[in-house]
C-alpha cells in the first residue's frame, strides 16, 4: 500500500481552487484500497485522517509583518529565489511544513502531492538535507513552466500547460497530462420554475430578471470585474441583475461603488459566500461569466456548466479546451463584445436541450467517475519513479 500525503496550507484559510480541488480529491482517493490517504489542511477542525496542522495564515498580522521582514532580508543579500519574496504566503508555508515535520518523521510518506509550490521548495530542501525517500507530486495549478528540476513527478491540467513542458526537452515519463476532477452527478439536476422562484426570494435576488453569475475574486487587475459592470451597464433596459460571488480585496469597495453607481443597487450586488453556498446561487443563474484574459484552469467554469449554465469566455487556449464546442467565446479586451454575447445567450436560452449538453461535456471528461482511475495510476508512476 502506498502512504500518500496530500497537502494543502490553505484549506480552511481562504477559498481559492487548490482549496476545493483537495478538499474533494482527499475522499475520492480515500475509497483506493492501494493508497493509505492522509490530508493535511491549515484551517478547520481535524478528523481521522483530514489533520490540521498550527500554521500562521498567510492573512494574518504576524505572518504579513515576518513575510515582509524575509522578503526585505532576502531583497538586501540579493537573494533571486521568488519564494522567499512571497510574504505572508511563504510564511504561512513555511510554518505548515514547519508542523508537519513530525508526521514525515513518525509515518514515512511514499509520495506528497501538493500544490503549493512553496510548500514543494520546503520539502524538497528537507527532503535533500535529511536524506529521506518520499517522492514530490505536484499539480501544477500555477501553471509553472519549466524546468521542473525539484519534483519527482508534474501533473499538468491542460495540454498547453503539458506541450510546453515537453517542448522544452523534460522526459515525458516524469509528467503527466490530467484535469482536475470534480464531483458532478451522471445527471443534470435541474430546478423547477418555482422551485427556483422560492430559491431566489430565500438568497434576496429577483424573481423575475435573468440573472448574470460571476464567481471569482473581487479584482480588476485579474479577474477583471470591472469590464463585466460596464459591459452589463451598456445593455438596454431593463437590464439583467448581475451577481458577483468571491472574495474580497483591497479594491473591491471601488469596485461595488462602480457597480452600484452604473447599475444602481437594485441590479447589482457583490457577495462573499462559504464554499458549500455556491452551488445555490449556479442552480438559480441564468448566464456564469468570467472576464479574466488568462487562466491555469478555470475550475468555476466547470462547476457552471455541471449546473447546465451557459458559459461565457475570453477567447484563449484554456477556455476552448475546458469549455469544448459549448462555450461562448468573444474578445474581452473590446468594449461591446461580452454586452453582445450576453445578449446573444439570452435569446437562445430558451432551448431546452442546450443545459443537457453543458452538464455532459464536463461529466464526461472532468467528473471523478471518469478520472480517478487516472489519479491512482499517477500516484503509483510517482512512487515508483516511472
Amino acid at each position: 500500500m502506498i502512504k500518500v500525503f496530500l497537502l494543502c496550507s490553505g484549506l480552511g484559510n481562504v477559498q481559492r481552487g487548490y482549496e476545493s480541488f483537495f478538499q474533494e480529491c482527499f475522499p475520492v482517493l480515500s475509497q483506493e484500497p492501494s493508497l493509505d490517504v492522509t490530508l493535511f489542511k491549515g484551517g478547520s477542525y481535524s478528523q481521522e485522517k483530514s489533520i490540521t496542522l498550527w500554521n500562521m495564515p498567510r492573512s494574518t498580522w504576524m505572518a504579513i509583518q515576518i513575510g515582509h521582514l524575509v522578503k526585505t532580508l532576502s531583497e538586501s543579500l540579493h537573494k533571486g529565489d521568488y519564494f522567499l519574496r512571497q510574504g505572508g504566503y511563504f510564511i504561512e508555508e513555511a510554518s505548515f511544513v514547519f508542523s508537519l515535520l513530525p508526521y514525515i518523521h513518525r509515518q514515512t510518506p511514499d509520495v506528497i502531492y501538493f500544490s503549493d509550490d512553496g510548500l514543494g521548495y520546503l520539502l524538497w530542501h528537507w527532503r535533500r538535507l535529511t536524506k529521506q525517500n518520499y517522492k514530490l507530486l505536484f499539480r501544477n495549478g500555477g501553471p509553472f513552466s519549466p524546468p521542473f528540476t525539484r519534483w519527482n513527478h508534474v501533473q499538468h491540467l491542460t495540454p498547453t500547460s503539458f506541450e510546453n513542458t515537453l517542448n522544452y526537452k523534460e522526459p515525458a515519463a516524469k509528467h503527466t497530462l490530467l484535469p482536475s476532477g470534480f464531483n458532478i452527478p451522471s445527471e443534470l439536476q435541474m430546478l423547477s420554475v418555482q422551485e427556483r422562484e422560492v430559491l431566489r426570494n430565500r438568497l434576496g435576488l429577483p424573481k423575475e430578471k435573468p440573472l448574470i453569475l460571476s464567481v471569482a475574486a473581487i479584482n480588476s487587475f485579474h479577474k477583471r470585474v470591472d469590464y463585466i459592470i460596464h459591459e452589463v451597464a451598456t445593455l438596454p433596459e431593463p437590464r439583467p441583475f448581475l451577481l458577483l460571488l468571491g472574495q474580497k480585496e483591497k479594491e473591491s469597495d471601488k469596485l461595488i461603488q462602480l457597480g452600484n453607481q452604473l447599475l444602481g443597487s437594485d441590479n447589482f450586488q457583490i457577495r462573499t459566500v462559504p464554499r458549500n453556498q455556491v452551488d445555490d446561487y449556479y442552480r438559480i443563474a441564468d448566464v456564469f461569466v468570467l472576464a479574466s484574459l488568462r487562466e491555469a484552469f478555470g475550475r468555476v467554469f466547470v462547476e457552471a456548466m455541471s449546473y447546465g449554465l451557459p458559459c461565457l469566455a475570453h477567447d484563449y487556449d484554456i477556455p476552448r479546451y475546458v469549455l469544448g464546442k459549448e462555450g461562448y467565446f468573444g474578445n474581452f479586451e473590446l468594449s461591446g463584445s461580452l454586452a453582445n454575447l450576453i445578449t446573444k445567450v439570452l435569446t437562445e436560452s430558451q432551448d431546452k436541450h442546450k443545459p443537457l449538453g453543458y452538464h455532459h461535456s464536463v461529466y464526461d471528461r472532468f467528473s471523478w467517475e471518469q478520472l480517478r482511475s487516472a489519479y491512482v495510476d499517477m500516484i503509483h508512476r510517482c512512487a515508483a519513479g516511472t
